[in-house]
């Protein structure tokens, strides 16, 4: 059972603790987390579920690792909104012919579905990620386990200790960044 456990979310611990520090240190402190929860597993609650505990654990190892190595970018250093500028995007962007305010006016080009000639899709797949790895910590890990890892608000809520208030601005904000690098890279 604990196999088929480290089997299904290993992946997605080493994936979330890259984008944080180097591909080597986040195995290790995912090793280490995978060590304290065979050794702390008795004092699992139920609280959450079983994936958000042991995602947090990595977090908090992973912050710590990453705070001593002076990885971590202050939310507040990165960004429009460190030069004063509190919107995220430019409000005259977001009108929907049918929608109104408030709604992009398109989707951006699918980037799988372009001509050969025209794009690489992994050259592409490639600036997606930088572009995540480029965003401030709060918003990586809530854009990291919302789109790349499929999970449900209420679970990034759980496991990030954060209100849905507080995710929804940072997956807005996280998602409108990572659109932006495609925009410029697809234009």
């Amino acid at each position: 059972m604990f196999r088929t456990l480290v089997e299904d979310l290993n992946p997605g611990l080493t994936r979330l603790a890259r984008t944080y520090v180097t591909a080597a240190i986040a195995d290790e402190v995912v090793q280490e987390t995978w060590m304290s929860v065979l050794r702390s597993i008795d004092t699992f609650e139920g609280r959450s579920s079983l994936k958000t505990w042991i995602y947090r654990i990595m977090l908090n190892k992973v912050r710590s690792v990453a705070g001593r190595e002076g990885k971590i970018v202050p939310f507040t250093s990165v960004g429009p909104h460190a030069a004063g500028d509190n919107a995220s995007v430019d409000i005259e962007r977001l009108v929907h012919p049918d929608l109104g305010r408030g709604y992009w006016p398109d989707a951006p080009p699918r980037w799988d579905s372009m001509p050969a000639e025209s794009l690489e899709a992994q050259e592409t797949a490639d600036r997606v990620d930088r572009a995540i790895s480029s965003l401030p910590a709060a918003q990586r890990e809530v854009v990291t386990l919302r789109d790349i890892e499929g999970w449900s608000s209420e679970e990034v809520c759980n496991a990030l200790g954060i209100s849905t208030v507080n995710q929804r601005v940072l997956l807005h904000r996280g998602r409108v960044a990572v659109r932006q690098a495609l925009e410029d890279y697809l234009s």
